[in-house]
C-alpha cells in the first residue's frame, strides 16, 4: 500500500500546523543548572505502535491507503505542546526532529512526542503531574475525536485542540485512552523543596491512581539508601476505550535503560562549568554544549547520531540524541542530564535504544553493540561515586537483563541486584558503589 494524493496532501498540512510558533526565547540568566538532580520520567503509550493508531487504522479500512508525515500526537502544535509545559514549569529550549520522533530539549530536562507515545522527563523543582490533565486531553482530541480523525482535516490546529481543552473532564475516561503508563523516580536529594504532589511518593500515586484504573506502585532498592519508585498500569484485555479500534496488546520492541549517577568525581565535574558571561545567548550556549558532547565521547556512542546539547552558565548540561537503526540496535534516543554542583553533583543516562547482545562490543571505541559496553563507557565518562541503573524491557527482549545481571565494572562493587516480573515486562534494578 501507498499514500495517495488525500493522504500526501494531508501529510503536508500536518506539517505546517505543526510548525506553528519559533522556539520560545529563554532569559539565559534563569537557566543555571537546576539544584535538584533526579528526574521525574512520564512514559504513556497509546497505541501499541503507529500502524495501530486510529487515523491509520481507518484510513486503512476505508481507502486502502497508508498514511504518512506526521502522524498521531506529532501533528500537535507546538504552541500547545508548550502551554501544557508551562503547567510543568518548564520550556522549550530547542527541538530535533526526525521521520520518528521529535525530541524536545527543554529548560529542565526533555520531552520525545512518537505519533503512539509520549515521553516526559523534568527535573528541578517542576511539577510534571501538574501537566498530566492537559496531556491527556491533547492527546484525546488529536488521536480519537472524530473531528481529527477525518482524512481531509486530518491536521490538528491549535483552534481546535484550544476547544477540546476547555470545560470540565472525568480522570479516569482520559486515562482509560492510555494503553500503559510508566511514571518512575529516584529518591530526591532534597524532597522538602518540591511542589505538588511531588512532595511525597504516596501522593504522587494517588495522583495518578485520579486517571488510572490497575494502577500499581513500587518501591526498588533500599529505603534506607538509594532506590527507585515506579508506578505502572496496563489496559486489561476487557477495557474499552470509546472509538478507539480494538488492537493486539502488542508489547513489542520496547526497552528502556537509565544509568542514575551521583558523587562525580572533581575531573569529571569540572567539564561542566562554564565562564558565565554578560552576552551570554542560546547559540552560545548549543556551541559549547555540542563541543563538550565531542570533547566527552557522547557524540560518538552511536554513528550518525542527531545531537541537540546545550550548555547552562555557569554550570550544567543538557542533551537530546536521535539515533538511526544499525544491524546492532534499534533506533531510538538518548538523553543525558547533568548537575555538577559539589555536595549534589547529579548526571542521568537514558536510552530507548533496543541493544543486540548477541553482536560483539566495543569498548575502546565505536559505535555500541552491546548493553554493558554501553553502561562501561557512559561511567567511565561521568566517574560517579555510587550509580543505579535500571533496564526495563519487554518480556521478549529478556537477553539484555540476562547480559546485565553478571555486569562487573573495575572499581566498583555492586551493592543491590533486584529483578522483577510484570505482565509483559522485566525490570533489572543495580547499584554500585566506588571502591574506597
Amino acid at each position: 500500500m501507498v499514500m495517495d494524493a488525500d493522504a500526501r496532501a494531508s501529510a503536508a498540512a500536518a506539517e505546517r500546523q505543526w510548525d506553528d510558533m519559533e522556539v520560545p526565547s529563554v532569559d539565559m540568566k534563569d537557566l543555571g543548572g537546576p539544584f535538584e538532580g533526579p528526574e521525574k520520567l512520564l512514559e504513556l503509550w497509546f497505541a501499541p505502535s503507529v500502524e495501530a493508531l486510529p487515523e491509520c487504522q481507518r484510513a486503512m479500512a476505508e481507502r486502502h491507503v497508508t498514511l504518512g508525515g506526521r502522524l498521531g500526537l506529532r501533528r500537535v502544535p507546538k504552541s500547545t505542546w508548550e502551554g501544557m509545559l508551562e503547567l510543568v514549569k518548564c520550556k522549550t529550549l530547542s527541538i530535533e526532529t526526525n521521520a520518528e520522533v521529535d525530541a524536545f530539549l527543554l529548560s529542565e530536562s526533555s520531552m520525545f512526542v512518537y505519533p503512539h507515545k509520549v515521553i516526559l522527563k523534568t527535573c528541578g523543582t517542576t511539577t510534571l503531574l501538574l501537566g498530566l490533565e492537559r496531556l491527556l486531553r491533547i492527546a484525546k482530541a488529536t488521536l480519537f475525536d472524530e473531528e481529527s480523525l477525518s482524512l481531509q482535516s486530518s491536521s490538528v490546529s491549535s483552534t481546535m485542540l484550544a476547544a477540546a481543552l476547555a470545560g470540565e473532564a472525568d480522570g479516569k475516561l482520559l486515562g482509560s485512552y492510555v494503553q500503559r503508563v510508566f511514571y518512575s523516580r529516584k529518591s530526591f536529594m532534597f524532597p522538602e523543596k518540591q511542589q505538588g504532589p511531588h512532595r511525597d511518593w504516596k501522593h504522587e500515586t494517588q495522583w495518578l491512581d485520579q486517571y488510572f484504573d490497575h494502577g500499581a506502585a513500587y518501591t526498588v532498592g533500599k529505603m534506607n539508601g538509594d532506590h527507585w519508585l515506579l508506578y505502572m498500569a496496563q489496559q486489561t484485555e476487557t477495557d474499552t476505550v470509546p472509538l478507539a479500534p480494538r488492537v493486539p496488546r502488542v508489547i513489542g520492541d520496547d526497552s528502556t535503560l537509565e544509568i542514575l549517577m551521583t558523587e562525580l568525581s572533581p575531573r569529571a565535574s569540572q567539564r561542566f562549568f562554564f565562564d558565565a558571561k554578560d552576552d551570554c545567548n542560546s547559540d552560545r550556549a548549543h556551541e559549547l554544549g555540542t563541543q563538550l558532547s565531542h570533547d566527552m565521547g557522547l557524540a560518538g556512542l552511536f554513528a550518525h547520531t542527531q545531537l541537540d546539547a546545550f550548555a547552562f552558565e555557569p554550570c550544567g548540561y543538557s542533551a537530546n540524541a536521535l539515533v538511526p537503526a544499525s544491524p546492532h540496535h534499534s533506533s531510538g534516543y538518548w538523553t543525558v542530564h547533568v548537575t555538577p554542583e559539589p555536595g549534589s553533583s547529579y548526571a542521568s543516562f537514558e536510552t530507548n535504544v533496543a541493544l543486540d547482545c548477541e553482536s560483539g562490543m566495543d569498548d575502546e571505541g565505536g559505535d555500541i553493540a552491546h548493553v554493558p559496553a554501553l553502561v562501561r563507557r557512559v561511567v567511565q565518562m561521568f566517574e560517579p561515586g555510587s550509580f543505579t541503573l535500571t533496564l526495563f524491557v519487554a518480556n521478549d527482549d529478556a537477553s539484555n537483563v540476562t547480559a546485565l545481571r553478571a555486569l562487573t565494572l573495575p572499581g566498583y562493587v555492586k551493592r543491590d541486584r533486584i529483578l522483577y516480573e510484570f505482565e509483559g515486562y522485566e525490570l533489572l534494578f543495580l547499584s554500585f558503589q566506588r571502591n574506597p
